[in-house]
């Protein structure tokens, strides 16, 4: 028998096959690695942009004890965070789109800066907030990133000494655990400002009268600004009728189509931005102007524009 003899042509096709075949597995791999990566580069472009898409929001906020025929506009805004991520200009622009919308007065809660600053970056913050504070009555209350034990903690200042200097130069008036009486529209309003929860320097008792459960007939609404709104239950025995707070940045990512906000920094997640009614009384909780590293997901940046009426 005559052994087989190998077809030369056929062997050929074979190995082009095999050939062709190991190049598109190779051209459908890379392909792959390209739109993963294309994806990220997206991906990382997008969270950042949407950290510098500021986002102006308005809301009604019905108040007891107010008078029928004012009407008071408030910028709310909180969490400048002025850093090597958010920038001077950043919060030039936020503060100019609040103000030309002609508040009666701009409410600050905290966490001007994230970390310790340059002095020529503290001067310029004090140079961007006076040139606005001249502009409306500007009150504010500190955060946890400027200055205190929480602060030291987590490298930052051990006193808030430095953002308190800032304000100071600034015309800012600090409502550190003292209130103020203001008149606006002809309505008597009282502002509370408390200090930051978590640096253990909120002191309601300094500031702020026991509730009265019978809730009496009185002149004024209380305005209280606080940076953390999870400081609400140590602050639930006294009064006030409305809690301006920030802190959460929104939860900063949060879950497409669920609006989960998984790393929101508070124990209370059911409130991390917007308003709420809690106890009898409202609590407003901003998304911030900056942010910590520089990204957001799902979760712009926020002034917000509130309007005070009567019930």
């Amino acid at each position: 028998m005559e052994p087989d003899i190998p077809d030369y042509q056929e062997t050929q096709a074979r190995k082009a096959r095999l050939r062709r075949k190991e190049s598109s597995t190779r051209r459908g791999w890379f392909k792959k690695l390209a739109a993963g990566i294309v994806a990220i580069v997206a991906g990382g472009a997008y969270l950042r942009f949407e950290a510098n898409w500021l986002e102006l929001t308005k809301k009604t906020i019905k108040l007891d004890h107010f008078r029928k025929d004012a009407r008071v506009k408030v910028l709310h805004l909180a969490d400048l965070h002025l850093s090597s991520v958010v920038s001077i200009d950043d919060i030039d622009f936020a503060l100019k789109e609040g103000v030309r919308k002609s508040p009666d007065v701009m409410l600050l809660t905290g966490d001007f800066i994230t970390g310790p600053l340059a002095d020529e970056e503290f001067e310029k913050l004090g140079n961007t907030l006076r040139k606005y504070a001249s502009q409306v009555p500007t009150f504010a209350c500190l955060g946890n990133h400027d200055g205190g034990s929480w602060a030291a903690k987590h490298g930052g200042y051990k006193t808030p000494d430095k953002v308190k200097a800032t304000l100071a130069s600034a015309k800012v008036n600090l409502l550190d655990n003292r209130k103020q009486s203001i008149f606006l529209k002809g309505q008597p309003i009282v502002l509370t400002g408390v200090g930051d929860y978590w640096s253990e320097s909120c002191r309601p008792k300094a500031c702020l009268r026991p509730l009265d459960p019978q809730k009496p007939n009185k002149p004024e609404v209380n305005l209280l600004l606080c940076h953390n709104p999870d400081a609400k239950e140590l602050l639930k025995g006294y009064d006030w009728d409305l809690m301006l707070s920030g802190h959460t940045h929104g939860g900063q990512f949060r879950v497409p189509f669920l609006g989960y906000a998984p790393f929101a920094p508070v124990m209370d997640r059911s409130i991390t931005e917007g308003l709420h009614q809690w106890e009898s009384r409202q609590i407003h909780v901003t998304r911030g102007v900056g942010n910590h590293y520089g990204i957001r997901l799902n979760c712009r940046p926020e002034i917000s524009l509130l309007e005070l009426v009567s019930t």
